[in-house]
């Protein structure tokens, strides 16, 4: 009775699993039903919840879940190598195991799926510009947006010479929140409760892992790590508040980082936004002579900081990072990204349409 009581609870949640991924073929009903309404009354119910604790509750759960797993395992093989059972109850305790490990996995992405994961799959922003993507983006594009945004980046270099710059990542934190809803001016359907980010504990351990934030969906928690270099600090905080309002994209999570920091009152939260979408945008284009150009006109203290940023994370790139930088790009892959880690250079598309859209208003 025990036997058929674990096959129809197994099935069961395989179902529900097969159902789950049967609805991501449907964009426009994830969209207009899970993403707009479910999503929202999740995450914002959820978040309502966490955010009245300072610390990264998902960060605490995330560590007890792998310990309690390494201790299951390794209590199970102690039984399995060490224990005076005969061959057939070491069998059925090795089957126990991967029993319980496989019906953890599937309740893990059935959880996982319904209070975030579905997002994957809904209707891409890119699809809001379909007005201004009729012409293929070019290099010229690229190159124009790359010369506005310098352009940009020397005025703001200007602006903050003349007004006390805040790079403490508490009150960059409140500042990006205070005025993150300028967003939903643009994107009104994404409005949802949402809160200020927390900082990742282990910050350290996260930069040899590349990592400079996490979103925690099981707690509705966006999370960062305050150990970056300052200049990314602000870009960083609104690129995990995206994850929370409901964007799990990557590059669009990038992109609303922008739309949210670059339409910011203060001019080192606006500055943050552009350096980082330089930084997207000087990765597409080629070594040339166009190229040198370009950067000539680029102020010598934000070319110092360009060279800084790249330095400070070389200092930290080994095999953990690389090792990180695999399971990233699986977990994106997985997660219906076939670009994986590069489609955090797909923002510059995003950036062109933006800008095309901002220039025809004009």
């Amino acid at each position: 009775m025990k036997n058929k009581t674990k096959i129809i609870f197994i099935f069961s949640i395989f179902f529900i699993a097969v159902i789950l991924k049967i609805i991501t073929f449907s964009k426009n009903f994830i969209e207009n039903f899970y993403s707009r309404i479910v999503y929202k009354f999740i995450s914002g119910n959820i978040g309502n919840l966490t955010s009245l604790i300072s610390f990264s509750l998902g960060e605490i759960l995330l560590i007890i879940f792998i310990l309690l797993i390494i201790l299951y395992i390794l209590l199970s093989i102690k039984k399995i190598l060490f224990s005076k059972h005969n061959l057939k109850d070491k069998l059925k305790i090795f089957g126990n195991c991967i029993y319980n490990i496989v019906c953890l996995v599937i309740i893990i992405y059935i959880v996982f799926m319904a209070v975030w994961g579905l997002n994957y799959y809904r209707v891409p922003l890119i699809e809001n510009y379909s007005q201004y993507n009729d012409n293929p983006i070019t290099n010229d594009d690229i190159y124009s947006l790359a010369d506005n945004i310098i352009k940009n980046i020397n005025n703001l270099k200007d602006e903050m010479k003349y007004t006390k710059v805040i790079t403490n990542y508490q009150a960059l934190n409140r500042m990006v929140e205070a005025e993150y809803n300028k967003v939903f001016e643009e994107f009104d359907f994404l409005a949802m409760p949402y809160s200020k980010t927390k900082p990742i504990m282990m910050s350290k351990l996260f930069l040899h892992l590349q990592i400079t934030g996490i979103y925690s969906p099981f707690t509705s928690e966006a999370n960062v790590n305050t150990l970056i270099p300052n200049v990314s600090l602000p870009f960083t905080i609104a690129h995990e508040m995206a994850h929370k309002i409901g964007i799990a994209y990557e590059d669009e999570a990038n992109f609303i980082s922008y739309v949210a920091c670059s339409k910011h009152s203060d001019p080192f939260v606006k500055y943050s936004a552009n350096f980082e979408a330089l930084l997207c945008v000087l990765g597409e284009l080629k070594r040339d002579e166009s190229y040198s150009h370009l950067m000539s006109n680029l102020n010598a203290e934000t070319k110092e900081e360009i060279k800084k940023y790249y330095e400070f994370w070389q200092e930290y790139m080994g095999k953990l990072s690389k090792v990180s930088q695999k399971v990233n790009d699986t977990y994106l892959k997985a997660n219906n990204q076939e670009d994986g880690i590069k489609s955090y250079s797909r923002v510059v598309k995003l950036l062109v349409l933006y800008h095309r859209s901002i220039n025809s208003i004009s």
